[in-house]
């Protein structure tokens, strides 16, 4: 899939989806002002407000159609900015609404185990953090949902009977649709639309409202009879409310139908297992329920869910039997029979996993060493764009982490102070005065429980550290918001109190940061609009920084500075020169290239890869600093040392010039 393209289309998407919010708004307020008219007309009929042949001037009521115009405009967009408001504390909200349970990082229920396994896995594989994971415990249906206004306050939930129905593999194929529509914008988008529609379904909501409430009598002829043209018209008005139901439905469908179809395809590559997907859609049809909400009212959420969870007219989701045909174009209907009694005679859980700790880690061999590099088009390509190797190193990396990490990774009272420990440079200046800071802005006990995990964050390795860093961002989520912006506080006075402090160290505080700064603020980015040209005095600081921290020698800098730097500007750019309080310019200079547009960040990536890699060769440390940069722009990157990897892990990978691909010795 084309991250860069899908980002394009999503915000094409959006205006589209803007302009039929507009158009809905408008035929509310229009139904509903000639409803008020009408009812104006009849109420005042005595004091000619209608004519003898029972028609109104509605040029008669201008101040009847602007208060009604403003109450309506009002009503709906007031309760859409409160409904997206709501929905601010990111995925999590919108899982707890209906019902959800939040699985604890560090459970020992076997089911919820797995669960978290695989999501642990993919978000390793994908480059993100990991996602809260909720259980709809209520909900018999095979179903889930990724929501979220982005990768760092998202959350991923699944339904009791995915948990308990699906194996792994199936379960696996599932959460990699998922991670589908969290890595390529679909979620965000889906999010702020249930905002949206619900302003457009309030009108009606409120109508309701009025019909239950009014009085139904009294105050003589003259008050009944105005009661009932009021009880009439707010009939009328809550009929004119499926305008906005119509208009939302239609919303949902255009949002969700193809992108579902897309989100297939790529859970396919992700996985490179055809067979688990296909499984979870042909158990959904097998089942008696299928994959229906009958708990809660899905109907708001109906477009986020991995199927339809309920019926009606502009499904959300192309039908089941085409969505499996898309797989295997073999598929005989008959097989949900099939299926049924297959699942009434065998144990659905089936919690295994990807073998011993042991096993995994063994399948890490020597990752940790060796070189890489992969042409700029290729590695561009996998940007939000991971697949079965990816998932396959994931594994075996987090087998590899020692219980002194796994542990407190997983334990949300130890997990703040492995952040915070990650996020320290690894000089003895550098940490001394940075753990000054910790004392000061933490507290003593912090401190300590920092000092205490030192030891064990030192032995880690450049590949083990940023997926360390994401698992343990899950963890912080349950904190409370103010401890959360405690860290980021500290977090911000770390990156201004730099001394000689190497680039890598910097960027993996730096993406810290922005993790937390995107989950405690998800609307503060700026849409892409950006254009390289306008940015050129900060590629010029980028690409300085990086090619100064490649190489000592300052002919092979520039060397490296131009050839990124070509790549983005090939006719006129700012020259090379030696940065000397990068620390703080860098910081400013990731803040504002994050705004650029998705084709400028396609360009970025390869050109990063240009400089990174201008010596013919990329270490794996270099290839994880490349890594933490693209996640600090939100262009997530897998694991570069397992792309292409056919020969085993210790190798290295000779540059190709002018090559799409790799090309190995």
């Amino acid at each position: 899939m084309d991250f860069f393209g899908r980002q394009a289309e999503t915000r094409r998407l959006s205006r589209w989806l803007v302009l039929l919010f507009v158009l809905a708004v408008g035929a509310i307020v229009v139904a509903i002002n000639l409803v008020v008219i009408v009812a104006a007309g009849i109420l005042t009929s005595a004091d000619g407000g209608m004519l003898a042949d029972g028609t109104v001037r509605i040029a008669d009521y201008p101040m009847v159609i602007l208060a009604s115009t403003t109450v309506v405009l009002g009503t709906i967009f007031v309760s859409s900015l409160v409904r997206t408001a709501a929905l601010s504390a990111g995925g999590s909200a919108v899982a707890q609404s209906l019902g959800g349970t939040r699985v604890s990082p560090d459970t020992s229920d076997p089911l919820r185990r797995r669960l978290m396994n695989v999501v642990e896995e993919m978000a390793i594989a994908s480059g993100v953090p990991v996602p809260q994971v909720f259980v709809l415990d209520r909900e018999a249906g095979i179903n889930a949902f990724a929501a979220g206004h982005n990768p760092a306050n998202a959350a991923i939930a699944v339904t009791r009977g995915a948990l308990v129905n699906l194996n792994r593999a199936e379960l696996q194929g599932v959460i990699a649709h998922e991670f589908s529509h969290v890595l390529n914008g679909d979620m965000r988008l889906s999010t702020r639309l249930i905002g949206w529609l619900f302003g457009l379904t309030v009108v009606a909501m409120v109508a309701r409202f009025v019909l239950r409430h009014a009085p139904r009598g009294g105050g003589g002829r003259k008050g009944g009879a105005a009661v009932g043209v009021i009880m009439a018209a707010a009939a009328i008005v809550l009929l004119l409310g499926w305008i906005g139901l119509f208009f939302g439905r239609l919303i949902q469908a255009a949002v969700s139908r193809k992108r579902e179809s897309l989100a297939d395809a790529s859970a396919i590559q992700f996985t490179r297992d055809r067979d688990g997907l296909r499984g979870a859609l042909v158990k959904i049809g097998a089942l008696g329920v299928g994959s229906r909400f009958m708990d809660t009212d899905a109907e708001e959420v109906a477009h986020l869910l991995f199927a339809s969870g309920v019926q009606r007219a502009f499904a959300t989701h192309p039908p089941l039997v085409e969505r499996i045909r898309e797989i295997d174009p073999r598929f005989d209907p008959g097989e949900f029979e099939v299926a049924r009694r297959r699942m009434n005679e065998e144990r659905a859980e089936q919690v295994g996993g990807a073998g011993t700790r042991a096993e995994a880690a063994a399948k890490m061999g020597g990752l940790l060493q060796g070189a890489i590099v992969l042409a700029p088009a290729t590695v561009a390509g996998l940007v939000a764009n991971p697949a079965t190797e990816h998932v396959l190193q994931a594994q075996g990396l987090l087998a590899s982490l020692p219980d002194g990490i796994r542990l407190p990774a997983r334990n949300p009272e130890r997990a703040a102070a492995l952040f915070i420990a990650l996020a320290l440079d690894p000089t003895r200046d550098g940490r001394d005065r940075q753990l000054a800071f910790v004392h000061q802005q933490l507290g003593g006990d912090f401190h300590d429980a920092v000092v205490e995990l030192l030891p064990r964050v030192d032995e880690l390795t450049a590949v083990q550290r940023m997926p360390v860093l994401l698992q343990v961002f899950a963890t912080l989520h349950p904190l409370p918001r103010s401890e959360r912006i405690a860290l980021l506080k500290c977090l911000n006075g770390l990156l201004t109190r730099e001394g000689r402090v190497s680039v890598f160290a910097w960027a993996m505080r730096k993406l810290a940061q922005v993790q937390l700064q995107d989950e405690l603020d998800p609307r503060r980015r700026v849409v892409g609009q950006l254009t390289l040209h306008a940015a050129r005095n900060e590629l010029q600081v980028l690409f300085c920084v990086l090619a100064m921290h490649g190489s000592e020698d300052e002919t092979e800098a520039r060397r490296a500075y131009e050839a990124g730097m070509e790549e983005l500007l090939p006719r006129v750019r700012p020259p090379f020169r030696r940065e000397g309080h990068w620390a703080a310019r860098l910081d400013q200079a990731l803040t504002r290239l994050d705004a650029l547009q998705p084709a400028g960040k396609e360009l970025l990536v390869r050109a990063l890869v240009r400089t990174i890699s201008h010596d013919q060769r990329m270490t794996v440390a270099e290839s994880e600093l490349l890594r933490a940069i693209c996640a600090v722009l939100h262009c997530p990157l897998p694991p570069l040392y397992a792309a292409g990897d056919d020969a085993g892990p210790a190798r290295t990978v000779a540059w190709a010039s002018g090559s799409e691909g790799a090309v190995r010795q």
